[in-house]
């Protein structure tokens, strides 16, 4: 399911349709594989009635109601380019009112050396994080016709940096998102029932430098969320109408402004 910014952003403002279905979708998935016990129908609560529903730490309700105000920042500012302030912005908004904001540690890189969990890993030390990902964005900007290779390719080099002291997962997955929309990729959620598949391949892709596992991953995400938002296909297809047929009306009152002005 291939989503434009100018499309995204249109989809965004009409309530109750695919905009809110696959922001509790990718939301859920990305939340979840970080521990969050909330479920989609918790989620949709949070969402519309700004009600909590079930048992959950403080701090999972805090980011997840946070979750929901990143995931319409990312799309906001899917015409920003992608640059160091915008995930510090993304990471504070993020981790706001959290553990970590009380520890004034949040909107910035890591002060403290970390780690990935149940992973032998090695992650860049606190003085490292800053030209590394200058690196990885400048290479980034600097490729041309980016495919799924390279999204692949800038995540795990993303994750394995670890630039945040928490929160790098789901920041790395909100990249993931307004890469895809940007570059005009089919949207790519990560899936649960892809959970080991994921966590394994972005392991060899950080190990070994062959990111094709994790790219067989991000297709068969893709190819489920394909088909769970079918049912909003043709209101996908309306908007994109929309924006062809004025693009065609612009080009042919320019044409008409032409003539008319012309001296004869």
């Amino acid at each position: 399911m291939i989503v434009g910014i100018q499309e995204i952003k249109k989809l965004s403002k009409i309530k109750n349709s695919f905009y809110d279905d696959l922001k509790i979708e990718f939301l859920y998935h990305s939340n979840h594989l970080e521990g969050s016990t909330f479920s989609k129908e918790n989620l949709a609560q949070l969402l519309n009635k700004r009600k909590v529903e079930g048992s959950h730490f403080y701090d999972d309700v805090i980011e997840t109601q946070n979750s929901l105000e990143v995931f319409d920042k990312v799309i906001n500012t899917m015409s920003e380019e992608l640059n160091r302030f915008l995930l510090f912005d993304w990471h504070r908004t993020l981790k706001k009112g959290s553990i970590d904001d009380e520890i004034h540690n949040i909107g910035k890189w890591k002060q403290y050396e970390n780690r990935l969990s149940h992973v032998g890993l090695k992650t860049a030390l606190p003085h490292e994080v800053d030209g590394l990902i200058y690196n990885l964005l400048m290479n980034w900007r600097e490729k041309e016709d980016k495919s799924i290779y390279d999204i692949a390719y800038f995540h795990a080099e993303f994750e394995k940096i670890h630039p945040f002291q928490d929160g790098n997962g789901r920041i790395g997955r909100f990249i993931i998102l307004k890469q895809c929309i940007v570059e005009k990729i089919d949207l790519i959620a990560i899936d649960q029932e892809y959970d080991t598949e994921y966590k394994k391949a972005l392991y060899e892709a950080q190990t070994v430098n062959d990111v094709t596992g994790l790219v067989n991953v991000f297709e068969r995400c893709q190819l489920r969320l394909d088909q769970k938002m079918s049912i909003y296909k043709n209101t996908i297809e309306t908007v994109k109408r929309e924006f062809s047929n004025a693009v065609e009306e612009s080009a042919s009152l320019k044409t008409e402004d032409v003539f008319e002005n012309r001296d004869i």
